[in-house]
């Protein structure tokens, strides 16, 4: 079935409603989350907050936006529940900012799950951030990768005591599946996704998006221990148009609202049960990207994954 008639077959659907299990005792971080007005991190905030959580951290890059949304979460407390909403900074343009807020976490008493939600759309001109790097792909890719990598141990030694597998989720997206693959260097990736010589501002989001499929996957292979997924939440109506131009405007119009598309990532978070590199109308799936398990696919992940690796151990040794 052609991409677009699997789009649009999706988006027709409706997502059922989240289960109203209860999460009392559990802590959760969903990133992305500071957005006061729409967004699927601050809608997954809400829905773990309703359920009973006893702690949800908003990791967030501006404080005051953050704090403007834990005001509104707050609303959303379930009745005799004493749950906590803490606001918490993150700059996913920095590995160092990564790795403070991830030293942060490891002061918690538990940690049941991750909502990897953060992410932007690609610039119109390519711009690198203080770590060197295409804005688009850290941010998408590399950030979340690295504080995944971080939070793991913590997540497993949280499992280790309750019984409960810890979970990661990362907000991937349909559009993985129609990115070229033309400037996906196989043998020095890292290096060629930093290069504006290869910079394609209207494919650059949806290249984001496929290699983070693919470092989902080596994500998967490396914690047996833990749920992690990639999950998609359909074309959602976010802050993440907040640009404007015709994308903004298919959204508003077309799109799914905030809170549907995070159902989508809720579910994974609350009942997935086993990793699965695709999640996708509150059910595990299927990603049709037939280059991630060819032969270049495969060189490409492996050598994304060493590349990346090795950058990440200039910030922290234990990796």
């Amino acid at each position: 079935m052609p991409f677009i008639t699997r789009f649009i077959s999706s988006q027709l659907r409706t997502l059922p409603p989240v289960p109203d299990t209860s999460l009392e005792g559990k802590v959760y971080i969903t990133t992305g989350g500071n957005s006061e007005k729409i967004g699927i991190g601050l809608e997954v905030a809400k829905h773990l907050i309703q359920r009973g959580a006893s702690k949800v951290i908003l990791a967030v890059r501006n404080i005051q936006s953050g704090e403007k949304a834990k005001h509104d979460i707050l609303h959303h407390v379930k009745a005799g529940c004493k749950s906590e909403v803490e606001v918490w900074k993150v700059d996913m343009n920095s590995f160092e900012s990564v790795k403070t807020f991830a030293e942060k976490c490891e002061g918690l008493d538990r940690l049941d799950g991750v909502a990897l939600n953060a992410g932007i759309l690609a610039p119109d001109k390519l711009e690198k951030t203080p770590d060197g790097h295409e804005a688009t792909i850290q941010v998408n890719v590399l950030s979340p990768t690295y504080l995944a990598l971080l939070l793991a141990p913590i997540l497993e030694k949280s499992a280790s005591v309750t019984g409960q597998k810890g979970k990661i989720v990362f907000t991937g997206s349909a559009v993985a599946e129609v990115a070229t693959t033309k400037g996906l260097d196989i043998e020095r990736p890292l290096k060629a996704l930093d290069n504006e010589n290869v910079y394609v501002v209207g494919d650059r989001y949806n290249q984001s998006k496929l290699v983070l499929h693919s470092m989902v996957r080596k994500i998967i292979a490396r914690f047996p221990d833990i749920v992690v997924t990639d999950v998609n939440p359909g074309f959602v109506h976010t802050q993440l148009y907040r640009g404007g131009g015709p994308a903004a405007a298919m959204a508003k119009r077309i799109g799914r609202k905030s809170e549907e598309g995070a159902r989508n990532v809720t579910f994974a978070l609350i009942t997935l049960d086993h990793s699965t590199d695709w999640y996708h109308d509150c059910k595990p799936s299927k990603l049709y990207a037939p280059w991630l398990v060819s032969g270049d696919g495969r060189t490409f992940g492996n050598n994304l994954w060493n590349d990346s690796l090795q950058e990440y151990r200039r910030f922290s040794n234990r990796l």
